[in-house]
């Protein structure tokens, strides 16, 4: 391994990546991506069950990435708006991690990561807003569920609709309404 400083687990990354954009994940092989790695075949089950299990981790990494480096009122939907040019500009990577996960596994990811950016919002936004713990986590919920709705129906129609129009819309939605939403369980709360 010629990269000090950089772990396995990222030097596989960056090869299957490469090796995505030449083939589809079925023609992706451990031992080549070993050899692109120089390490051997013990040292990648060592970090993945198999090809797929590095997709599936490599996926969730970026875009876990793209997701919580805009976890602010004033950046989420530049955020989701990168993270769904990058989805759409690597297709056939986003593509073939969505295979290796299951429909499930992939709901559950993507909402863990539209729950920690929405939980960042309704902090930063609603700070000085009393309520129950439950009803804040429901508003969480709310609008994590609803990005994600929208995502998955995204995703699942092969990414037609234009990032920056599906965002805008989202935008329309969501700014104000989120700090409405809290105000409204607080109201209802004092009553």
């Amino acid at each position: 391994m010629d990269n000090p400083g950089r772990s396995t687990r990222e030097l596989l990354r960056d090869a299957l990546k490469d090796e995505l954009t030449r083939q589809p994940l079925d023609r992706v092989s451990v031992s080549s991506l070993c050899r692109r790695v120089g390490i051997t075949r013990q040292a990648f089950y060592y970090h993945f069950s198999d090809v797929y299990q590095l997709a599936a981790w490599t996926f969730e990494e970026e875009i876990a990435k793209h997701i919580m480096q805009h976890a602010t009122y004033d950046q989420w939907a530049d955020g989701l708006k990168r993270m769904l040019i990058y989805l759409r500009s690597n297709q056939q990577q986003t593509y073939a991690a969505i295979d290796a996960l299951s429909i499930q596994e992939l709901e559950i990811f993507f909402l863990a990561q539209f729950r920690a950016m929405m939980r960042a919002i309704v902090a930063e936004i609603g700070g000085d807003i009393t309520l129950r713990g439950n009803d804040r986590d429901f508003v969480i919920d709310h609008y994590a569920l609803s990005i994600l709705g929208h995502v998955l129906w995204w995703l699942s129609n092969r990414m037609q609709q234009d990032p920056h129009v599906l965002v805008a819309r989202l935008e329309k939605i969501l700014n104000g309404s989120v700090r409405q939403s809290l105000e409204r369980f607080a109201d209802t709360d004092q009553q």
